[in-house]
C-alpha cells in the first residue's frame, strides 16, 4: 500500500526530530502490541518524557505519512507503523525499502521528483521548496529533508546537495560524478551511499543528525532558530 499525493500538505514537528518521532512509532508498537491497540497522547508522552500537545503535533505528520491513525482522542498505529517497528529492531535496511516503497506517491516525494530531476540542490534550497506555501520555522522541512534520506528517496551528499537516487535520475543524464572526499569531516561524510544507505539506524540517523548540525552552524540564523 502507497500513500496518494492527493490531500493537505503536512510539514514534520520541528519539537522531534525524525529520530525520537522513530522512537515514537516504537513506543506505540511496544505498548499497542501486535493488535496495535489505540494509545492516549497522554499514555504516549509519558513513556517517551514528553508534553503531550509535541506527541500530538507529532502524530499529525505521522498520521498524513501513513505510519499512524487517529480514533477518537487517540492514536494507532497503521499495519506499516508497526511493520516499520518491527523492521527497525531487526533489518534497518529493509525499514527503510519499506518507507521508500510506501511514500513512492506521496506529495513531498513528487515535489522530489519535480525539482530534482534536472539535478542536485542544495539542502536548504530543497527544504525551501518543500516548505513553499505551508506555515512553520524552517527546521520543519529540514527535518522532512532527513526523513526522506531515511526513507531512500533522496541522497544526500558530504557538500549538502541533494539528488534523485540513480535509478530514479531521467536515463538521458548521467549521474554525477563521485565526490571528492572531504577530510574536514568524518569519514563516514565520505563514504558511498550504498554503505550509509546500510548502515544501523542508530549510525544513520546520528549520521543525519551531524549533517544537520554541520550546515546549520553554516548559517548562523538558522542555527538560532533551530536553538530557539
Amino acid at each position: 500500500m502507497t500513500i496518494s499525493g492527493s490531500g493537505p500538505r503536512m510539514l514534520p514537528t520541528e519539537r522531534m526530530t525524525p529520530r525520537r518521532q522513530l522512537e515514537m512509532i516504537d513506543v506505540m508498537a511496544q505498548l499497542g502490541g501486535a493488535d496495535r491497540g489505540s494509545l492516549s497522547g497522554s499514555a504516549i508522552a509519558t513513556h517517551m518524557g514528553l508534553t503531550r500537545k509535541t506527541v500530538s503535533r507529532a502524530a499529525g505528520f505521522l498520521t498524513q505519512a501513513g505510519l499512524t491513525q487517529p480514533l477518537h482522542s487517540s492514536w494507532a498505529l497503521t499495519e506499516v507503523g508497526l511493520s516499520l517497528a518491527r523492521l527497525r529492531g531487526t533489518d534497518s535496511a529493509r525499514a527503510r525499502l519499506l518507507l521508500r516503497d510506501h511514500w513512492k506517491d506521496i506529495w513531498f516525494q513528487q515535489v522530489a521528483v519535480r525539482v530534482l530531476a534536472s539535478g542536485a540542490l542544495d539542502e536548504r534550497e530543497f527544504a525551501n521548496q518543500l516548505s513553499a506555501g505551508l506555515p512553520g520555522r524552517p527546521e520543519r522541512a529540514v527535518y522532512l529533508v532527513e526523513w526522506m534520506t531515511y526513507a531512500l528517496l533522496i541522497e544526500r551528499d558530504e557538500q549538502g546537495q541533494v539528488s534523485l537516487p540513480g535509478a530514479q535520475r531521467p536515463s538521458d543524464d548521467p549521474p554525477p560524478p563521485d565526490p571528492v572526499p572531504q577530510s574536514l569531516l568524518d569519514p563516514l561524510f565520505s563514504a558511498p551511499v550504498a554503505q550509509i544507505s546500510a548502515l544501523p539506524d542508530d549510525q544513520f540517523l546520528a549520521l543525519m543528525g551531524a549533517y544537520r548540525t554541520v550546515f546549520s552552524s553554516l548559517t548562523p540564523r538558522n542555527a538560532e532558530q533551530s536553538a530557539g
